[in-house]
């Protein structure tokens, strides 16, 4: 199986190039590295070689590790030390070789591929506008481990290598020229091999700066075995990353202790304390945790896998799009760049070109940064048609209501619309709460009525929740699945209920939330808890964000609320009708909004809840993560969810679960199954019946005896 090919041409030039069988792009793992290697010292010691070009026969250069490979990893730590350890030593025997080595770099050169490209004496890259060089390996729990952290280092000094590595940035080629990353840039027509080639019969330096007398650090005054003068930086750095991270993700801490430890020592030992670092990274749960739920459970769901089988992948040409609010917009948009046809209908045409508006206010805003042209834009716009007329929508292939939550009206629109559309058409309501059987009732094709719950802001958000009604067939299901996909949106399949999955579990984090500031819980206590275990927001800034007036309407149409939820709806009343505070919209809810001020929380909440300073930290941090495990659990045990990844992917993607724990389900695997059900039992003994666990998940704890309840690594 080819891997790695070798050809030397007539002036002596080595060419080896990656070209990974059977895969998109080349990958590194524990086949191909060694395959390389081997290639690699086949042209070094062959006399009659010159110099060496690195390229690819794919459209990229390298795309990094095989995340696959690293989850699966179970052998030693000593091993896996070793393994690493090996690799430095193959790549610096590449360095110091006598014989100059480039990087053409025709695609892109991420990870690993990046590290590779580090290796080389000389960089070529090719400016194409999809080209990207960089290292992401923290987008996924890791962090460099063949060499990327010291080479960074070296090249870019220390403050541009923890922030391109912290926030895995990936850099065009005029940025990497720029930046040092990279040495020479060249058009997507150039030959670029040619150049290379070039460049070692002409120049062909042979010597990293790194192995030169006297090398210091860009930006610094520090010379080899210098740490002087940097130690604030690393402070202020840690002291920024913590407050972002919250000692949640152990490869962030790791990365900066490489790089802080690599300043004081030569590359061959800072390789070795990369390496000690990068397996401990490795080895960590938090690490497979994320490269499980990122790459392989959102990776899947983004490849629409759940869709069902037998039916032909079938592209959206016109869609229409029922209400020009911010929803609507955003359905619009980001269907529209995906190159669909969109009618944009509202009850007026200013409501309409309120939402052509919306749109043009995004594209202004990447317009402003460089990341789009007036043309782009232009054209963009041309794919949109907002109208008032109902006819507009009669040769649309897809039509999605996202009309105001009101049962009624969007009953009323569902009728209308279906009056002129084809018999054959599919018809998706955007809901949030209200179940799609339900609505489906004022549909006369209950089979072709489906939901898609987009989030907000729509550009944003990558999940969309795809809701199965009571009447829905599967080729609905498919062509509602492939739409999402069109659209570069992440599926995940709910079967119908009050809520569906997302809304229903997200609710039960901003209840407990609301009960415990009723309950005394100072609210910065609740609220700076929550981002401490790695919530991005706030229970109670959350709400004000949704609005408790919209809570309550969506508490008093449910007639199965708990005793603990018909308190808490008391409360909130209270909230909303004898003190005023009804949200963000309002200018004041649990906030306090003054204009053009940052808002604050409001100061009176003591008056009104007296303060209770018996409170544990931690006994807050499980209520609001075991509210939502729980609920979700019930969710996957009444079949409202298929699988417990598709928990995973809608918690991390749709709620901002901690990603570090993998998701709500392996929350559970997280701190482990026994350890769960024992709390939950203290939480239940001292809050009530919301937190005992279903008899289904009790025997699940007890079936796994003390091993992980969901997945293996």
């Amino acid at each position: 199986m080819t891997h790695i090919e070798y050809n030397i041409d007539n002036d002596g030039i080595a060419f080896v190039t990656w070209n990974v069988a059977n895969v998109p792009v080349n990958i590194m793992n524990e086949t191909t590295m060694p395959a390389f290697f081997e290639v690699m010292k086949q042209a070094i010691s062959n006399k009659n070689v010159k110099g060496i070009v690195i390229n690819s026969a794919k459209n990229d250069f390298i795309a990094g590790g095989d995340l696959k490979w690293f989850l699966n990893y179970n052998k030693s730590k000593k091993v896996c030390f070793e393994m690493f350890m090996e690799t430095h030593k193959n790549m610096r025997a590449i360095e110091t070789c006598g014989k100059p080595v480039v990087a053409a770099i025709n695609g892109l050169a991420l990870g690993g591929g990046c590290e590779i490209a580090l290796n080389c004496h000389h960089r070529i890259m090719s400016n194409h506008p999809k080209n990207r060089i960089g290292l992401v390996e923290c987008s996924v729990g890791l962090f460099p481990g063949a060499g990327g952290t010291q080479r960074y280092l070296r090249l870019i000094g220390i403050q541009k290598t923890i922030q391109y590595i912290t926030q895995s940035k990936k850099l065009t080629a005029t940025q990497a020229l720029k930046d040092g990353l990279v040495d020479a840039i060249c058009e997507p027509d150039d030959d670029i091999n040619a150049l290379a080639k070039k460049w070692i019969l002409e120049q062909g330096n042979s010597i990293q700066p790194w192995d030169t007398k006297g090398y210091k650090i860009p930006g610094t005054p520090m010379g080899v075995g210098q740490v002087s003068g940097s130690s604030e930086f690393f402070s202020v750095s840690n002291a920024m990353a913590y407050k972002t991270t919250h000692g949640n993700l152990p490869h962030i801490k790791n990365a900066l202790s490489a790089i802080y430890y690599g300043v004081g020592c030569g590359i061959d030992r800072a390789l070795e304390v990369e390496a000690r670092y990068f397996v401990d990274t490795l080895f960590s749960k938090e690490t497979k945790n994320i490269i499980r739920a990122a790459f392989v459970f959102i990776g899947d769901a983004s490849k629409g896998k759940s869709k069902p089988s037998g039916f032909e992948t079938k592209k959206v040409t016109k869609v229409g799009v029922l209400g020009a609010g911010m929803m609507g917009a955003g359905i619009a948009y980001v269907s529209a760049k995906a190159g669909i046809q969109v009618v944009l209908k509202d009850i007026t045409m200013e409501s309409a070109l309120r939402g052509i508006d919306y749109i043009k206010k995004q594209e202004a805003k990447k317009l402003a940064k460089g990341r789009t042209s007036e043309i782009k834009i232009k054209q963009l716009l041309g794919q949109i048609l907002p109208t008032d007329s109902i006819n507009d929508l009669s040769d649309c292939d897809l039509i999605i209501e996202a009309v105001f939550e009101n049962e009624g009206l969007k009953n009323r629109v569902t009728k209308e619309t279906e009056a002129v559309i084809g018999n054959a058409v599919v018809y998706a309501s955007n809901t949030s709460t209200i179940p799609i059987s339900q609505l489906a009732k004022a549909s006369k094709n209950p089979t072709q009525f489906i939901g898609l719950h987009f989030f907000s802001p729509v550009e944003k958000m990558a999940l969309v929740e795809v809701i199965v009604g009571e009447h829905t067939n599967n080729k609905t299901l498919a062509t509602a699945m492939d739409f999402v996909t069109q659209i570069r949106k992440t599926p995940i399949v709910v079967n119908d209920g009050r809520g569906f999955f997302t809304s229903r579990v997200f609710g039960k984090f901003i209840n407990e939330g609301i009960s415990m500031l009723s309950e005394g819980i100072p609210p910065a206590i609740i609220e700076n808890v929550a981002k401490k275990i790695g919530m991005p927001v706030g229970p109670l800034a959350i709400s004000d964000e949704v609005n408790l007036k919209l809570i309550l309407l969506i508490m008093n149409e449910d007639p199965n609320l708990s005793s603990h939820e018909k308190a808490l709806q008391k409360t909130i009343s209270t909230i909303v009708e004898t003190h005023g505070r009804t949200g963000k919209k309002e200018g004041k809810g649990f906030y306090e909004y003054p204009t053009n001020k940052k808002k604050h929380l409001w100061k009176e909440w003591a008056t009104i809840f007296p303060v209770n300073t018996t409170f544990e930290e931690e006994e807050i941090e499980k209520r609001l993560l075991f509210s939502m495990v729980i609920d979700a659990y019930k969710c996957l045990d009444s079949g409202v969810l298929k699988e417990a990844k598709d928990a995973d992917v809608g918690s991390i993607l749709g709620l901002g679960f901690p990603i570090h724990t993998g998701g709500v389900m392996s929350y559970i695997d997280y701190i482990g199954g026994v350890e769960f059900e024992k709390y939950s039992q203290q939480l239940a003994a001292k809050h009530g019946e919301r937190f005992e666990l279903p008899e289904s998940l009790k025997k699940q704890i007890t079936a796994a005896n003390g091993g992980r309840v969901f997945y293996e690594f």
